[in-house]
């Protein structure tokens, strides 16, 4: 593999580092998960090519800034974590896109972070945005029950709700591919 974009890591590697970072167990069994689920969306998808290493290695890799922490910004750390290792920039960009459906601009800067768009475009960034939402912790659960819980926890804010409806649009535009 002569190009940067093109390197990824196989799943037992993927595992590794999150063992050598020192991420939380129960981070790495929630991120298994997250690929399991992933897969099995991506396994649906008929319309579309799909890119199903990546998907699973991207899956397994989201949260990687979680070694740092668990903030917003994890996203972040987590695709500084993978550019610095010499990692795909896909990988990186899977990190930084898959927080609540993602981030624009008014977002990011709302939550201290840089001022750009953290937001899943490709296939692969969306089926691993929406799986992440479909696992709480290692349970399987719906987009309602998700986002109940967190509207319970931080109320109904105008960010969670923009989160939601973009969560339900990349729902949709994955079942169109189906």
């Amino acid at each position: 593999m002569s190009k940067k974009e093109e390197i990824l890591p196989d799943r037992e590697f993927a595992l590794n580092l999150l063992r050598m970072l020192n991420i939380q167990h129960s981070i790495r069994q929630h991120s298994e998960k997250v690929a399991g689920k992933a897969l099995e969306i991506a396994n649906t998808i008929t319309k579309a090519k799909v890119d199903k290493n990546l998907i699973e290695i991207g899956s397994i890799l989201h949260d990687i800034g979680r070694t740092k922490t668990h903030g917003f910004d994890h996203a972040l750390k987590g695709g500084k974590i993978l550019r610095q290792r010499g990692f795909s920039e896909k990988l990186a960009r899977i990190c930084e896109t898959h927080i609540l459906g993602g981030l624009d601009k008014e977002d990011a800067k709302e939550f201290g972070l840089p001022e750009k768009e953290y937001l899943p475009i490709t296939v692969e960034e969306k089926i691993i945005c929406l799986a992440d939402k479909l696992i709480a912790g290692t349970k399987e659960v719906s987009l309602e029950e998700r986002f109940d819980r967190w509207f319970s926890k931080y109320g109904r804010s105008p960010i969670l709700l923009k989160s939601k409806r973009r969560i339900e649009k990349i729902q949709n535009e994955l079942e169109n591919l189906m």
